[in-house]
């Protein structure tokens, strides 16, 4: 049923992954060989500029128990262009199993 709404579908990247990412400090990257550069940090007080936490936490949530709020920025290089900058991030812990988040 998915397939059926799609246009166009591209042929898989198989390509290496770096992936560096410290839950607590709210800051990650992601880099997959010329295709894929993200980075993540914490949010910014709008005043100070300090680096200011903010968490959701969901005690029976089905993704993550808890996730840190962040700031990403961007860019998607192959077949569907992206760029973004100082959009919406989240940190968060996953263990998830075909029944959902392993508690």
């Amino acid at each position: 049923m998915f397939a059926g709404t799609l246009d166009e579908v591209h042929e898989p990247a198989f390509e290496p992954i770096e992936i560096d990412i410290d839950v607590e400090a709210r800051r990650g990257s992601v880099k997959v060989n010329g295709l894929i550069e993200m980075t993540g940090e914490p949010i910014r007080n709008p005043v100070t500029g300090n680096e200011h936490r903010a968490r959701i936490e969901l005690p029976n949530g089905f993704e993550y128990s808890v996730a840190e709020m962040g700031s990403a920025s961007g860019t998607a290089k192959g077949p569907i262009k992206l760029a973004f900058k100082d959009s919406y991030g989240q940190f968060a812990h996953l263990h998830l199993s075909h029944n959902g988040i392993v508690r």
